[in-house]
């Protein structure tokens, strides 16, 4: 890899004016509460996983709460939503690549099997209980089944790889994290 990796993120019109004016920008709690409202916890029980993991490979800023988030190429960099797309050369070492596709599972709140044996069990297991497998989102929520939810959780942590090399990521969507966004890294 080089020194720097060329990254997009897309964003609010106005966060690209905040970099410019202010030269740096970070994520805080109350941004993602405000955004997501009513669904904020759903949204805060995962990017609070993320961010134990995201902290023990690069060194968060004080003023950072969340990362930003980014992708390699602009298309996936996408978010849906009205925006603009901001092209940064990162210093590699800023930054931390992992598989949009697991993340996705982990947004939803979603058991992250080893395998399609591993897949299957978890599914049998919540059906002898009485539960949907499609209902994990409760059992993340809920006071009640501590076990299950520590297996949820525990998947999270043995399966969901993140790394400093964007080549280690098996998928054809790979996104990054950023604790900040600097000025100087807009191209």
């Amino acid at each position: 890899m080089s020194d720097k990796i060329k990254l997009w993120s897309h964003q609010k019109p106005e966060l690209k004016e905040l970099i410019l004016n202010e030269g740096r920008i970070t994520v805080k709690r109350k941004y993602i509460k405000d955004k997501y409202g009513q669904q904020a916890d759903i949204f805060l029980t995962a990017y609070d996983f993320f961010v134990q993991k995201f902290k023990d490979l690069v060194s968060r800023p004080q003023d950072a709460e969340y990362p930003f988030w980014a992708a390699t190429n602009r298309e996936t960099a996408s978010t849906g939503t009205e925006g603009v797309f901001l092209c940064f050369k990162v210093p590699e070492g800023q930054a931390v690549f992992f598989s949009a596709t697991q993340w996705n599972q982990i947004l939803n709140l979603e058991y992250l099997p080893e395998d399609q044996d591993d897949r299957k069990d978890f599914k049998r297991k919540l059906e002898s209980m009485g539960l949907s497998p499609g209902g994990t989102t409760d059992i993340i929520l809920s006071p009640h089944y501590p076990l299950l939810k520590a297996k949820i959780k525990k998947s999270w942590q043995k399966n969901f790889q993140l790394t400093r090399d964007p080549d280690e990521i098996n998928d054809d969507h790979i996104k990054a994290a950023l604790w900040e966004l600097k000025k100087d890294w807009l191209i």
